[in-house]
Protein backbone atom coordinates (compact mmCIF):
# COMPACT_ATOMS: atom_id res chain seq x y z
CA UNK A 1 0.00 0.00 0.00
CA UNK A 2 1.34 3.28 -0.99
CA UNK A 3 1.93 5.93 2.28
CA UNK A 4 -0.23 8.96 0.05
CA UNK A 5 -3.11 5.41 -0.40
CA UNK A 6 -2.63 4.84 3.61
CA UNK A 7 -2.38 8.34 4.79
CA UNK A 8 -5.66 9.12 2.85
CA UNK A 9 -7.36 5.97 4.68
CA UNK A 10 -5.76 6.83 8.02
CA UNK A 11 -7.76 10.46 7.40
CA UNK A 12 -10.95 8.57 6.70
CA UNK A 13 -11.04 6.58 9.82
CA UNK A 14 -9.96 9.43 11.82
CA UNK A 15 -13.17 11.29 10.21
CA UNK A 16 -15.39 8.36 10.53
CA UNK A 17 -14.53 7.93 14.25
CA UNK A 18 -15.10 11.68 14.87
CA UNK A 19 -18.11 11.36 13.13
CA UNK A 20 -19.39 8.11 15.56
CA UNK A 21 -18.51 10.52 18.51
CA UNK A 22 -20.71 13.32 17.45
CA UNK A 23 -23.35 10.47 17.10
CA UNK A 24 -22.39 9.36 20.68
CA UNK A 25 -22.38 13.35 22.10
CA UNK A 26 -26.17 13.49 21.08
CA UNK A 27 -27.12 10.16 22.39
CA UNK A 28 -25.46 11.33 25.88
CA UNK A 29 -27.56 14.49 25.62
CA UNK A 30 -30.89 13.32 25.46
CA UNK A 31 -30.22 11.23 28.78
CA UNK A 32 -32.42 8.35 27.73
CA UNK A 33 -29.65 5.43 27.00
CA UNK A 34 -26.89 4.71 24.89
CA UNK A 35 -25.53 2.07 22.88
CA UNK A 36 -24.19 -0.99 25.26
CA UNK A 37 -20.61 -0.42 25.36
CA UNK A 38 -21.59 3.40 26.41
CA UNK A 39 -23.20 1.84 28.57
CA UNK A 40 -20.02 0.15 29.99
CA UNK A 41 -17.98 3.39 29.60
CA UNK A 42 -20.97 5.28 31.16
CA UNK A 43 -20.51 3.35 34.40
CA UNK A 44 -16.81 3.26 34.39
CA UNK A 45 -17.34 7.29 34.42
CA UNK A 46 -19.92 7.16 36.98
CA UNK A 47 -17.21 5.19 39.30
CA UNK A 48 -14.27 7.06 38.80
CA UNK A 49 -15.78 10.01 38.22
CA UNK A 50 -14.07 10.85 34.78
CA UNK A 51 -15.64 11.93 31.97
CA UNK A 52 -16.97 9.67 28.99
CA UNK A 53 -14.56 10.58 26.84
CA UNK A 54 -11.42 9.55 29.44
CA UNK A 55 -13.64 6.35 30.46
CA UNK A 56 -14.01 5.46 26.63
CA UNK A 57 -10.32 5.67 26.38
CA UNK A 58 -9.30 4.44 29.52
CA UNK A 59 -12.03 1.17 28.34
CA UNK A 60 -10.03 0.99 25.30
CA UNK A 61 -6.23 0.68 26.28
CA UNK A 62 -7.50 -2.04 28.98
CA UNK A 63 -8.93 -4.05 25.85
CA UNK A 64 -5.96 -3.61 23.98
CA UNK A 65 -3.48 -4.71 26.62
CA UNK A 66 -5.20 -7.44 27.00
CA UNK A 67 -5.48 -8.39 23.31
CA UNK A 68 -1.87 -7.69 22.95
CA UNK A 69 -1.38 -10.70 25.14
CA UNK A 70 -3.48 -12.80 23.79
CA UNK A 71 -3.27 -12.34 20.04
CA UNK A 72 -1.41 -9.18 18.60
CA UNK A 73 -2.65 -9.92 15.31
CA UNK A 74 -5.83 -8.71 15.82
CA UNK A 75 -4.53 -4.82 16.78
CA UNK A 76 -4.62 -2.23 13.79
CA UNK A 77 -4.50 1.13 13.03
CA UNK A 78 -8.34 1.83 14.06
CA UNK A 79 -7.96 0.01 17.44
CA UNK A 80 -5.50 2.61 18.03
CA UNK A 81 -7.09 5.40 16.66
CA UNK A 82 -10.45 4.35 18.45
CA UNK A 83 -8.80 5.21 21.70
CA UNK A 84 -9.33 9.32 21.62
CA UNK A 85 -11.46 9.45 18.66
CA UNK A 86 -15.23 8.82 19.78
CA UNK A 87 -15.23 9.48 23.38
CA UNK A 88 -13.43 12.46 23.60
CA UNK A 89 -15.41 14.24 20.13
CA UNK A 90 -18.29 13.01 22.50
CA UNK A 91 -17.55 14.83 25.69
CA UNK A 92 -16.64 17.99 23.04
CA UNK A 93 -20.35 17.80 21.64
CA UNK A 94 -21.94 17.17 24.78
CA UNK A 95 -20.56 20.57 25.79
CA UNK A 96 -21.36 22.29 23.17
CA UNK A 97 -25.04 21.14 23.36
CA UNK A 98 -24.77 22.64 26.80
CA UNK A 99 -23.47 25.68 25.72
CA UNK A 100 -26.60 26.43 23.41
CA UNK A 101 -29.63 24.56 24.60
CA UNK A 102 -31.16 26.03 27.93
CA UNK A 103 -33.94 24.38 29.85
CA UNK A 104 -35.20 21.27 29.98
CA UNK A 105 -35.77 19.33 26.97
CA UNK A 106 -39.33 17.42 26.54
CA UNK A 107 -39.61 13.51 25.70
CA UNK A 108 -40.41 14.21 21.80
CA UNK A 109 -37.09 16.42 21.60
CA UNK A 110 -35.02 14.00 23.36
CA UNK A 111 -36.33 10.99 21.18
CA UNK A 112 -35.46 12.51 17.88
CA UNK A 113 -32.20 13.38 19.65
CA UNK A 114 -31.38 9.84 19.88
CA UNK A 115 -32.79 9.08 16.55
CA UNK A 116 -30.37 11.73 14.89
CA UNK A 117 -27.91 10.53 17.10
CA UNK A 118 -28.39 7.14 15.32
CA UNK A 119 -27.88 8.25 11.99
CA UNK A 120 -25.09 10.40 12.75
CA UNK A 121 -23.03 7.60 14.49
CA UNK A 122 -24.33 4.75 11.49
CA UNK A 123 -22.57 7.71 8.80
CA UNK A 124 -19.51 7.75 11.19
CA UNK A 125 -19.56 3.49 10.91
CA UNK A 126 -19.77 3.36 7.53
CA UNK A 127 -16.82 5.74 6.93
CA UNK A 128 -14.25 3.99 9.32
CA UNK A 129 -15.15 1.04 8.00
CA UNK A 130 -14.52 2.06 4.33
CA UNK A 131 -11.37 2.92 5.54
CA UNK A 132 -10.41 -0.73 6.04
CA UNK A 133 -7.70 0.09 8.66
CA UNK A 134 -9.29 -3.10 11.05
CA UNK A 135 -12.11 -1.98 14.05
CA UNK A 136 -12.02 -0.43 17.07
CA UNK A 137 -10.84 -2.73 20.30
CA UNK A 138 -14.18 -3.03 21.96
CA UNK A 139 -15.69 -4.39 18.78
CA UNK A 140 -12.17 -6.63 18.86
CA UNK A 141 -14.34 -8.06 22.02
CA UNK A 142 -16.66 -10.23 20.37
CA UNK A 143 -14.43 -11.10 17.58
CA UNK A 144 -11.95 -12.63 19.22
CA UNK A 145 -14.23 -14.65 21.34
CA UNK A 146 -15.63 -16.12 18.27
CA UNK A 147 -12.64 -16.73 16.76
CA UNK A 148 -11.06 -18.59 19.56
CA UNK A 149 -14.16 -20.15 21.13
CA UNK A 150 -15.94 -21.04 17.43
CA UNK A 151 -18.83 -19.40 18.87
CA UNK A 152 -20.82 -18.14 16.03
CA UNK A 153 -20.22 -14.01 15.99
CA UNK A 154 -24.25 -13.39 16.28
CA UNK A 155 -24.39 -15.14 19.79
CA UNK A 156 -21.16 -13.98 20.63
CA UNK A 157 -21.76 -10.31 20.25
CA UNK A 158 -25.43 -10.15 21.51
CA UNK A 159 -24.34 -12.03 25.04
CA UNK A 160 -21.44 -9.20 25.04
CA UNK A 161 -23.61 -6.40 24.79
CA UNK A 162 -25.96 -7.46 27.18
CA UNK A 163 -22.91 -7.87 29.50
CA UNK A 164 -21.51 -4.34 28.71
CA UNK A 165 -25.31 -3.54 29.41
CA UNK A 166 -25.62 -5.07 32.81
CA UNK A 167 -22.43 -4.39 34.53
CA UNK A 168 -22.28 -0.68 32.86
CA UNK A 169 -25.96 -0.37 34.44
CA UNK A 170 -24.82 -1.96 37.65
CA UNK A 171 -21.76 0.87 37.69
CA UNK A 172 -24.32 3.60 37.29
CA UNK A 173 -24.39 4.02 33.17
CA UNK A 174 -27.46 4.98 31.42
CA UNK A 175 -30.20 2.73 29.79
CA UNK A 176 -32.97 3.14 28.27
CA UNK A 177 -34.94 3.61 24.47
CA UNK A 178 -31.60 4.60 23.42
CA UNK A 179 -29.98 2.04 23.91
CA UNK A 180 -33.08 -0.51 22.53
CA UNK A 181 -32.24 1.87 19.19
CA UNK A 182 -28.89 1.68 19.35
CA UNK A 183 -29.05 -1.85 19.42
CA UNK A 184 -31.75 -2.60 16.95
CA UNK A 185 -31.28 0.56 14.18
CA UNK A 186 -27.52 1.12 13.98
CA UNK A 187 -26.89 -1.91 11.65
CA UNK A 188 -29.77 -0.96 9.16
CA UNK A 189 -28.63 2.89 9.40
CA UNK A 190 -25.22 1.60 8.52
CA UNK A 191 -26.73 -0.83 5.71
CA UNK A 192 -28.49 2.26 4.35
CA UNK A 193 -26.33 5.13 4.22
CA UNK A 194 -23.22 3.30 2.97
CA UNK A 195 -23.83 3.37 -0.69
CA UNK A 196 -23.93 7.12 -0.25
CA UNK A 197 -21.28 7.59 2.30
CA UNK A 198 -18.75 5.22 0.02
CA UNK A 199 -19.46 7.82 -3.11
CA UNK A 200 -17.49 10.17 -0.76
CA UNK A 201 -14.94 8.36 0.88
CA UNK A 202 -13.92 6.61 -2.29
CA UNK A 203 -12.83 9.83 -3.84
CA UNK A 204 -10.84 10.65 -0.97
CA UNK A 205 -9.24 7.66 -0.58
CA UNK A 206 -8.49 6.96 -4.91
CA UNK A 207 -6.94 4.43 -6.03
CA UNK A 208 -4.00 2.13 -4.55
Amino acid sequence: MKKDHLLRRIFVAIVGLMICGIGVGIFLYSQLGVDPASVLELGLGNVFNISYGTASALTNVIILVIVFFVDKSYLNISTLLAIFGIGYTADVMSFILDSVITGELNLAVRIIMILVGCVIMGIGIATYIRADLGVGAIDLVSEIISDKTKFPYRIVRIVGDVTFVVVGYLLGGTVGIGTLVAAFLTGPVVQFVRPYVYKVTDKVIGTK
